[in-house]
């Protein structure tokens, strides 16, 4: 009795991405596009190579502090200020507020940007000389996953609180301010009775008025930072969510708006913009800019955007 040959088993079409190995007909590639698949195996490079990234990320911050520490010994430079353990913090009776509610509005090396800023926010709470209790408010699965993923100690920050509900429901009403850039009212000063809210979001300015516009159906106070009154900035006035919190944390330690501004906004935008105020000249003014500005170059694969006293 003869039998048919068996058909040899058809051998998987292998094919190489940035020297990863992956099969088209994988489950996981099922029904996605080829830019599709390239963000998935983009996201397993990045996962792959993490600790050889942290490796060298961590032998670079190891070369800056000799190379910074030598320059201190020999009076070039000022000595870092000694780091602020979590228990030495000052904290203050301020609240302020990030609205973390716009995990739909962004893409995925968004959220990774986001998380990178607050992580900065953090950090700048514990050196600041009077930090604030930090509030996250809307905090989703989204931005939580993001967060587990990239900073898993997260929930251990001090003085720090994680909600999930809206601030709306969390503080009343005519105690709230939203910060925005498209408010027609400026905060000449931050009311210690007040609690600000800053848009936690990264869109690179895709959606127009967003905050002015939730802030005012909920009948919110709105308010600008008065960088106009100060510098009058070369381009589009767009900083981090971490470089508004930092330019609040510096008025409530200085008083003083125009030091506010020049000790946090990059001096890649002071570059060619021109200081208003009379507090001393524009040129003695931008070189403190220059000596007080502190890297602050994105840690993630994405670019940090968001508009002062940041509205999309």
């Amino acid at each position: 009795m003869s039998s048919e040959p068996s058909e040899p088993a058809a051998t998987p079409t292998l094919k190489q991405y940035k020297g990863i190995m992956y099969d088209p007909a994988d489950p996981r590639f099922a029904g996605l596009s080829k830019n599709a698949v390239k963000r998935l195996l983009k996201e397993d490079l990045w996962q792959q190579t993490r600790e050889a990234r942290s490796q060298a990320q961590r032998e670079k911050h190891k070369r800056k502090r000799v190379e910074r520490a030598k320059m201190a010994e020999q009076g070039l430079i000022e000595p870092l200020p000694k780091r602020v353990k979590a228990k030495d913090m000052v904290i203050g009776d301020r609240k302020i507020v990030i609205d973390c509610a716009f995990s739909e509005y962004m893409t995925d090396k968004e959220m990774d940007s986001i998380q990178t800023q607050l992580v900065r926010c953090y950090s700048a709470n514990r050196m600041a000389k009077e930090a604030a209790e930090l509030v996250m408010t809307g905090f989703d699965d989204r931005l939580k996953q993001t967060l587990e993923k990239k900073t898993p100690t997260y929930d251990k920050w001090t003085h720090v609180r994680w909600e999930t509900e809206p601030y709306d429901k969390l503080f009343e009403k005519d105690k709230l301010v939203y910060l925005s850039a498209d408010s027609d009212n400026v905060a000449h000063e931050l009311d210690p009775e007040k609690i600000y809210i800053i848009g936690g979001i990264v869109d690179k300015n895709r959606h127009k008025n967003l905050c002015q516009k939730k802030a005012a159906a909920q009948g919110i106070a709105t308010a600008q930072l008065p960088i106009g009154d100060y510098i009058q900035m070369a381009s589009r006035k767009v900083l981090t969510v971490n470089q508004v919190y930092e330019i609040m944390l510096k008025w409530i330690e200085h008083r003083d708006w125009q030091k506010a501004f020049q000790e946090v906004i990059p001096q890649r935008k002071l570059k060619d913009s021109t200081i208003v105020s009379d507090k001393g000249s524009a040129s003695d003014a931008l070189e403190d800019a220059a000596a007080a500005e502190t890297d602050t170059n994105d840690t993630s694969p994405a670019a940090n955007s968001a508009p002062v006293s940041p509205s999309a």
